[in-house]
């Protein structure tokens, strides 16, 4: 759901972030009405994928990155969108992350739709799909979630990936400076959600994504000042994604960037809601050049 951006979204000119490498998006098109609270991407089938913030319908839509059209709605029956926050990819499957808990933190549970690709290539138009459910709560969560002023929670997520047959979380900390780690698997109805580690990133992660066959992951988020930034990651070793290479880099211009998603392996794209009037925004950016290799 929308934070607090808009109080601070005057205030950005007069932050120097000088000290740290800034980097311009390129700027594709502003998006569809449709899509104004665009809030998880992935890139899948010469398409991207996206999906609105809570309060939107139950579904994706797929847009043509060249027309900027929307060319698909795939719409889950069984679904309700709560507060959608990311939209995750693996072979077979796209999952979608019912997890966002910046109202009052009171969430007893979350929730993840998984959708068979298959259903959705083996058809045409717009479709409407029954998905599998993943419920879970978090292992460090108190049994009963203690309620209390939005934006105020370190349950909250905006952010996932799905690697191999597990789920991670990247978590959203309002009250710390960190993201939190936590795995699923990616197949039980009903689980707990592990615990694996942590990385201080001065600011509030929004979205992930990752390109496995270059172990290559790429977080988005924004300071509490506003100022929005990307944490690479890679050169890590299994699943400690936060004990490789981070590089945290700054991005310019101002917008409330929730999404990302690899075009390719060195090319990515950026979803920004609509914003005091703004249009939602699609921007594009070459991060090649920032992997360093061992």
């Amino acid at each position: 759901m929308r934070p607090y951006f808009v109080i601070i979204f005057f205030i950005l000119c007069s932050i120097n972030v000088s000290s740290q490498e800034k980097i311009a998006p390129v700027f594709k098109f502003n998006q569809s009405a449709i899509l104004s609270e665009n809030s998880g991407m992935i890139f899948w089938d010469d398409l991207l994928w996206q999906h609105n913030d809570g309060g939107g319908d139950a579904a994706i839509y797929a847009v043509d990155t060249i027309s900027n059209s929307i060319t698909r709605r795939v719409s889950i029956k069984n679904g309700f969108n709560i507060d959608w926050e990311d939209i995750a990819q693996d072979d077979q499957y796209i999952y979608i992350g019912d997890f966002g808990n910046n109202l009052n933190g009171g969430r007893p549970k979350f929730t993840i739709y998984k959708i068979s690709k298959a259903d959705i290539q083996q058809t045409s138009g717009n479709i409407s799909i029954t998905a599998e459910i993943i419920n879970f709560t978090y292992d460090d969560q108190p049994a009963v979630p203690i309620k209390g002023p939005s934006n105020a929670t370190n349950f909250d997520c905006e952010a996932m990936i799905v690697l191999d047959d597990k789920i991670y979380l990247f978590t959203k900390q309002w009250n710390g400076n960190k993201t939190v780690l936590y795995e699923l698997d990616n197949s039980e109805s009903t689980q707990i959600a592990k615990l694996k580690d942590s990385l201080i990133v001065d600011g509030l992660i929004t979205g992930a994504d990752i390109f496995k066959n270059k172990r290559r992951i790429v977080l988005t988020g924004y300071t509490k000042s506003g100022i929005r930034f990307l944490y690479l990651l890679h050169n890590y070793r299994n699943f400690d994604f936060f004990k490789g290479t981070k590089q945290k880099i700054i991005l310019s211009g101002l917008a409330q960037t929730e999404s990302v998603a690899f075009i390719n392996e060195g090319y990515i794209s950026l979803g920004s809601e609509a914003l005091m009037g703004s249009k939602p925004l699609l921007e594009m950016l070459s991060i090649k050049n920032y992997f360093i290799k061992k």
